[in-house]
C-alpha cells in the first residue's frame, strides 16, 4: 500500500505558542462579538437555505449552497483575524485550491476544524453528524447536500455519487472530535468511499494551541488568546487493500506527523 508522506517545512514541527496574551476587557468584547455575528450568519443563512431548498433542484442547489458555505467561512476567518483573536498558517491549502474528486483526511481537534477546510477547498460534500441537517442553524448543510451519517450503505452510495461528480468529500476519519488533543482511532469508512469511487485520499494535519471548540468545550465559554492553528498536508494516495489496515496506516502516520510518540 502505497504509504502518504508528510510534506512539511523546516519549522512546521515546532510546537504552536501557547496564548500568551493577557486577559482585556478589549479580547472579551470581540471575543463575545465574533460569536454573535457567528450564531446570526449560522441561523440566518441556514433559515435561507432551507426555503431555497425547497424551490431549488439539487444539481443547482447543492453546489450553489456549497460555494456560498465556503464564501461564507472564509469571511468569518478573515473576522477573527481582524479582531486579532486569531493567528492562522493555512499555507498548506493552497495546494487544493483547484482539487476535484478528493477524499479530504483530516484529525478533528475542534469545530473550527471544518471552517478552516471548507473556507479553502473548493466544492465540498461534508460527512455531518445525522439529526444536525434538522438543525434550522444548520439548512446551509441541507442546502449544499451534505451527508448525514446516520445510514451505512446511503452514506457510501451518495459519498461516491458526489465524488465521482467532481465534488471533494470532507470526512473525519476518527468520527468525532479528540476528547485530549491526540489521534483517535480511525474508522474504516471513508477508505471504503475512497476505494469504491478511485479517489485518491488527501490526508490533513490541524495543529491548534488551545482547546478551544474541542469536545465539551461550548462556544461562549472565552479562551485565551490569541489561538492559533497550523495546517499541512501528507501526500494524496490510492486505497489499496482492505480498508482497516489504510485507516490504521494513516492513523499512525498522522499522529507521527504531529509529533505523537507510535503506541
Amino acid at each position: 500500500m502505497p504509504t502518504p508522506q508528510t510534506a512539511a517545512r523546516p519549522d512546521d514541527r515546532r510546537p504552536l505558542p501557547p496564548p500568551d496574551r493577557p486577559r482585556s476587557l478589549r479580547d472579551t468584547l470581540a471575543f463575545y462579538g465574533v460569536v454573535a455575528v457567528l450564531g446570526a450568519a449560522y441561523l440566518g443563512w441556514g433559515l435561507v437555505a432551507i426555503l431555497l431548498s425547497y424551490v431549488m433542484p439539487p444539481r443547482i442547489g447543492a453546489p450553489f449552497g456549497r460555494k456560498a458555505i465556503g464564501i461564507g467561512f472564509r469571511r468569518l476567518l478573515r473576522l477573527m483575524e481582524q479582531a486579532d483573536l486569531v493567528e492562522f498558517d493555512l499555507d498548506g491549502l493552497d495546494a487544493l485550491r483547484d482539487a476535484r474528486g478528493l477524499v479530504v483526511a483530516p484529525n478533528h481537534l475542534s469545530k473550527i476544524d471544518v471552517m478552516l477546510i471548507v473556507a479553502h477547498l473548493p466544492d465540498t460534500v461534508c460527512i455531518m453528524k445525522a439529526g444536525l441537517e434538522r438543525n434550522p442553524a444548520m439548512g446551509g448543510g441541507r442546502l449544499a447536500g451534505y451527508i448525514p451519517n446516520n445510514a451505512g450503505l446511503p452514506v457510501l452510495r451518495r459519498a461516491v455519487e458526489a465524488l465521482r461528480g467532481g465534488a471533494n468529500l470532507l470526512v473525519f476519519p476518527e468520527g468525532t472530535r479528540s476528547p485530549d488533543g491526540k489521534v483517535g482511532p480511525f474508522h474504516p469508512g471513508f477508505a471504503l468511499i475512497a476505494r469504491r469511487a478511485r479517489a485518491p485520499v488527501q490526508p490533513v494535519f490541524i495543529e491548534s494551541n488551545s482547546p478551544y471548540l474541542g469536545k465539551g468545550w461550548p462556544i461562549w465559554r472565552r479562551p485565551d488568546f490569541p489561538l492559533r492553528y497550523r495546517i499541512r498536508l501528507g501526500e494524496q494516495v490510492m486505497v489499496e487493500g482492505p480498508a482497516e489496515a489504510f485507516a490504521e496506516t494513516l492513523r499512525r502516520q498522522c499522529a507521527e506527523a504531529l509529533g505523537e510518540a507510535r503506541p
